[in-house]
């Protein structure tokens, strides 16, 4: 009776750990040198000239809100959100609290909500199971909806939603990649 629970609670545990994975992304060494030496893939879904990615879509400067440098996105639209248009919101790797860096973009998006009424989509990086990455994208769209509601948005006006990692805005295999999946996107209906 002993050796059964024993396995069982040894089994419990390793079902329950491997599905917080915390495990660092594997760099693709041949994405970087291809990037570093201006080449292109037919599969660019990190464009943000305004072309197509791999997936068909156009990279829009809601989801082009890596550029802190006041650059222009696809549209020809300032990345910071100073265009009046709505910016996503980026995380670190594994973490679901806004980056200082993130917080006058969160400010500005805040001044576009006033009176609106918002739909917040977590989404994940690929790292994870399905389930972590799903609770993972809802505890970013928390996140935010807790800056929206401090900075005078009504928390009536917020739904919520996870994407985990289902929803991507680039795919390839690089670091700069993977940070732009990690993200909080602004739905307005």
């Amino acid at each position: 009776m002993m050796k059964k629970v024993a396995f069982l609670s040894a089994t419990v545990a390793m079902l329950v750990l491997s599905g917080c994975s915390s495990k660092e992304p594997v760099i693709d060494a041949t994405a970087i040198n291809a990037t570093a030496n201006g080449a292109s893939a037919g599969t660019n879904a990190n464009a943000t000239d305004g072309t197509a990615g791999a997936n068909g879509s156009v990279i829009s400067p809601m989801t082009n809100a890596n550029a802190t440098d006041g650059t222009a996105g696809a549209n020809g639209a300032n990345a910071t959100g100073s265009d009046g248009k709505l910016v996503s919101i980026l995380f670190d790797f594994d973490k679901f609290d806004i980056r200082a860096d993130m917080q006058d973009v969160m400010t500005k998006n805040i001044m576009l909500l006033k009176g609106k009424t918002i739909k917040l989509e977590g989404n994940c990086d690929e790292f994870g199971s399905d389930e972590y990455n799903y609770a993972l994208g809802l505890k970013r769209a928390n996140a935010v909806k807790a800056a929206l509601v401090n900075g005078g948005i009504s928390a009536d006006a917020i739904s919520m939603t996870s994407l985990g990692e289902s929803n991507p805005v680039c795919l390839e295999k690089t670091q700069e990649c993977w940070a732009k999946n990690r993200r909080v996107d602004f739905k307005l209906p």
